[in-house]
């Protein structure tokens, strides 16, 4: 990448934005690659936050983002080849027996890695961590140009936990390491796994940045209307439910939010729809142009 993405707080004033912004990044899986589309799409119109708290996805974007000056094409080029793949098949209904048998015989190895490990991530938890240790440099969360923190879950007392310090791939990893699909980061006490089960948009946090305003990044995608014909798809329904009710509700809190409007259903370990997410971050920034500037202040 040509140009430099480093913050511009100083610049951004001189060119008459006259209000600081933490920025929310959610999670989302995969599609919390759009962040890094937010923040390229921020940095077009002249805007950089002065603080970041991110969640699970938004925990690795917006950690990459405060250490490296090359942060975008770190996040565009991470290789997630040995990571776990999408959890839903699209196959059609009517494809072959062979395929059927293969998605039930992944299905069975899947129960096992949950019922006897702690889930299929763990036999890519090395190259997990060689990932995460090369894109945050071997850096701590101190070493960041601008305050960054990430948001974790205590799975043993049921609460968030904020941290704030400390070596940065242990501050990723914690914020976003998906229950039955990787193990929590133990500390002390603590099993620290995915931030968004205890809160998806730790407004409040960005709030204690004492900033003007605090904008928060939405990736959540809820599919509907479908079909419900048993017990099974009526649970999963209602969860997908309850989690998006609560997710509306914590994003409220912000003086805005900017949803990027996904162009088809992204899975949350679909990591090969990076690039497309990355670029519906972009335009969701391009489509609330006016909005932005109207709370920031224009150029």
């Amino acid at each position: 990448m040509k140009k430099s993405l480093r913050s511009r707080g100083p610049a951004a004033r001189e060119h008459g934005h006259s209000k600081t912004f933490a920025l929310v990044l959610s999670g989302g899986g995969a599609r919390g690659f759009s962040h890094a589309g937010v923040l390229w799409g921020l940095h077009q119109l002249g805007y950089a936050p002065s603080a970041i708290v991110g969640v699970s996805m938004g925990a690795v974007v917006g950690v990459t983002y405060a250490l490296r000056e090359d942060w975008y094409g770190a996040i565009r080029n991470l290789q997630t080849d040995e990571l776990p793949g999408p959890l839903r098949d699209g196959s059609p209904e009517d494809q072959r027996i062979r395929a059927r048998l293969q998605k039930l015989m992944s299905r069975v190895r899947l129960v096992q890695d949950v019922a006897f490990d702690w889930g299929p991530g763990v036999h890519a938890l090395d190259a997990g961590w060689n990932l995460l240790r090369g894109l945050t440099l071997g850096k701590r969360l101190e070493d960041a140009r601008i305050p960054v923190v990430t948001a974790a879950t205590d799975l043993r007392e049921g609460k968030r936990h904020i941290l704030r310090t400390g070596p940065a791939d242990e501050a990723i990893y914690a914020s976003s390491a998906l229950a039955a699909i990787l193990p929590p980061l133990r500390r002390g006490e603590m099993f620290l796994a995915d931030g968004a089960y205890a809160d998806v948009a730790p407004v409040d946090v960005a709030r204690a940045f004492q900033t003007d305003v605090v904008i928060a990044v939405d990736p959540g995608q809820m599919v509907g209307p479908v079909t419900v014909s048993n017990g099974y798809q009526a649970l999963v329904r209602a969860v997908e439910i309850c989690h998006f009710q609560h997710a509306h509700a914590r994003f409220s809190r912000a003086d805005m939010v900017i949803r990027p409007n996904f162009s088809r259903v992204v899975d949350t370990l679909d990591f090969g729809a990076r690039r497309m997410c990355m670029a519906t971050g972009i335009q969701a920034v391009r489509n609330q142009r006016a909005n932005i500037e109207a709370l920031l202040g224009g150029a």
